[in-house]
């Protein structure tokens, strides 16, 4: 039943995506009624409400695809403008669909152009490998196109094991035949890049992207569509984030002017005599009378061709093929920092996520990086050390003189982790006359079953076991903690 479902998998993305565009819209229109209404920002997500049919029946199928979906990779070809390879898809020893992926020199690129329902079917199998595929008109048909963060966005091992094989034969052709494809540079960074995985962290139900250039950090997210952007910002607002200071909404790319023949030659010259630069500001298309032009300059490009008689909609028409970007700034990266330590996970998860992208794809300078951004934000309302610590006759026993925390799994440190079997481990140290003694606390989940009706309902919460050995720990429990653990001090007794 699966495999039949596998050549319907473009209609049902479809489906699906136009109920999540109606989510979407739902959400946006519904948060500002009620913000109209009551002055109060409403995040109600109807994308887990609603449509979980057709999203089992979506997910069934991607798995039963990425399951046994086989990937196949065709010859170095070096004859063409840029060394490429094909990759072909196939389920049952039957091709599905094959895409070109080509080295430009500076980046990978894979690319496919025909019919729409061959553009869509591809696009449908490589979501359902983990990526994400958007159809565009692309000459006189449709394609798809990947660049390499969406490349290597695919995880699934033979996908990879075919993009790593293509860049290695363009390393070892250059050593075959004394003539350099790649440098060792490039090679170097894809190979850590495919093995380092994804460069994309989840918020506010976006996906955004992360880079580390010239030492700042970037956080991106370009919706398709209007209504996903304005999805999104209506979410963040909703979850304190303000437009301006947290996050910032701009428009990117390119405008194409469609000029009708006969005003073509009176657009080109009214152009020329308006003072903007082409090839700077706009560019020309004499063969299919249009006119490209940056986000940034298309106003004055409009407003040029109106100044000489031409009128939008009669003479001309705009259509746009940019696209918004929405930002998080340090402001908001540190805005997400403190709803994470008042108690957000989702909030905890994207910092703890974001700094994991960060080491595993820039390194360590990254992640420091990311760490000096937050540190304002995660020294607001600290502990300021040392600490005194006292006992039930307020008499000082112990200074705190350090914190630091760590995660642990399976009994052993770690630097990140997650699930039932992550704890965290805190450790002071603190200071009696000449000596100095460490005291830990480990936080974990405890599992715990209860009966409600004829159901029994599992959950977890976090707990903390302490074991106390003397009443100057006891102190320091307390200047920590804030609660008063005197009645079980004692080797054996937990205190929380």
């Amino acid at each position: 039943m699966l495999k039949a479902l596998v050549p319907e998998l473009p209609t049902l993305h479809k489906l699906r995506d136009a109920l999540a565009e109606f989510a979407d819209s739902f959400s946006v229109v519904t948060n500002e009624v009620v913000k109209r209404e009551f002055g109060i920002d409403l995040a109600y997500d109807v994308r887990n409400k609603s449509f979980s049919k057709i999203e089992e029946a979506v997910t069934m199928t991607e798995d039963y695809v990425y399951k046994n979906i086989a990937v196949r990779r065709g010859p170095l070809d070096t004859s063409g403008d840029y060394p490429k390879t094909v990759i072909r898809l196939k389920l049952g020893g039957e091709e599905v669909a094959y895409i070109n992926m080509y080295w430009t020199g500076m980046a990978l690129q894979a690319k496919f152009v025909g019919s729409r329902e061959n553009v869509e079917h591809l696009a449908s199998i490589i979501r359902a490998l983990g990526g994400k595929a958007e159809i565009k008109r692309m000459g006189n048909g449709w394609g798809v196109e990947l660049t390499t963060d969406g490349i290597i966005a695919i995880r699934h091992n033979g996908w990879l094991n075919a993009v790593r094989s293509f860049v290695e034969d363009l390393r070892e052709y250059g050593k075959r035949h004394g003539k350099e494809l790649i440098n060792k540079e490039r090679y170097e960074k894809i190979i850590k890049d495919i093995e380092a995985g994804p460069n994309t962290v989840k918020f506010a139900g976006a996906e955004f992207s992360v880079y580390y250039k010239g030492s700042k950090i970037m956080v991106e997210y370009q919706p398709t569509s209007e209504t996903s952007k304005n999805a999104a910002v209506s979410t963040l607002r909703a979850k304190g984030l303000r437009e301006g200071e947290h996050f910032t909404v701009t428009k990117q790319g390119v405008y194409e002017i469609r000029v009708t023949g006969e005003s073509y030659a009176k657009a080109v010259e009214a152009l020329a005599q308006s003072g903007l630069k082409e090839g700077e500001q706009y560019a020309v298309d004499g063969r299919r009378h249009v006119i490209r032009v940056k986000a940034e300059h298309k106003d004055a490009v409009v407003n040029a061709l109106k100044a000489a008689g031409l009128g939008e909609g009669k003479h001309f028409a705009t259509r746009s093929s940019g696209h918004h970007v929405i930002h998080i700034t340090y402001d908001g990266l540190r805005e997400i920092q403190r709803m994470a330590l008042k108690g957000d996970v989702e909030a905890e998860r994207f910092i703890r996520e974001l700094e994991d992208v960060l080491r595993r794809r820039y390194g360590d300078d990254a992640a420091k990086k990311l760490i000096e951004v937050l540190t304002p934000a995660r020294e607001e309302g600290t502990i300021e050390l040392p600490l005194a610590a006292r006992d039930e006759k307020g008499s000082v026993v112990a200074r705190i003189v350090g914190l630091k925390y760590e995660f642990v799994e399976n009994g052993k440190p770690v630097s990140q982790c997650s699930g039932k079997d992550c704890r965290l481990r805190i450790i002071a140290e603190y200071e009696t006359g000449a000596e100095r003694e460490q005291f830990k606390m480990e936080w974990y989940w405890k599992k715990k079953l209860e009966k409600r009706g004829g159901t029994t309902i599992t959950y977890y919460y976090e707990i903390a076991v302490i074991y106390l050995k003397d009443v100057v720990e006891v102190a320091v429990s307390k200047a920590l903690t804030g609660k008063d653990v005197k009645k079980a001090m004692c080797n054996s007794m937990p205190a929380i």
